[in-house]
């Protein structure tokens, strides 16, 4: 869906870690740490989330989510009727409408890390 976030990355600090995972990959999913407290305490910091960029996202669906500034969020994708929503997971933070907002992936597996 939008790949293109995918095929225009190009790390210029070596920053690449191969990633072990049971869930089939296609060839643009990627993978990103949880850096932050907003979707706690299901995803805590440091969990690292698979994304597949070109899967259709559904209501329900964890997603990742680019803003109009170029910010990237891992939130909940919920419909109230019409309108599309980005929810945190942890009460402190706010709702926030979908808008202008772009789903980059829908998150397929969280894989943790120890060490």
């Amino acid at each position: 869906m939008y790949k293109e976030y995918v095929d225009n990355y190009h790390p210029d600090d070596g920053g690449q870690e191969l990633i072990p995972t049971s869930v089939p990959i296609q060839r643009h999913t990627f993978a990103l740490r949880v850096v932050g407290d907003s979707m706690e305490p299901d995803f805590r910091a440091g969990m690292i989330l698979v994304v597949e960029p070109e899967m259709e996202p559904n209501p329900g669906d964890y997603v990742i989510a680019k803003n109009g500034s170029e910010e990237t969020t891992f939130k909940q994708l919920v419909r109230d009727g019409a309108d599309w929503y980005l929810k945190p997971l942890n009460d402190r933070y706010p709702i926030k409408p979908l808008g202008r907002s772009t789903i980059v992936g829908v998150v397929r597996a969280v894989e943790k890390r120890f060490r």
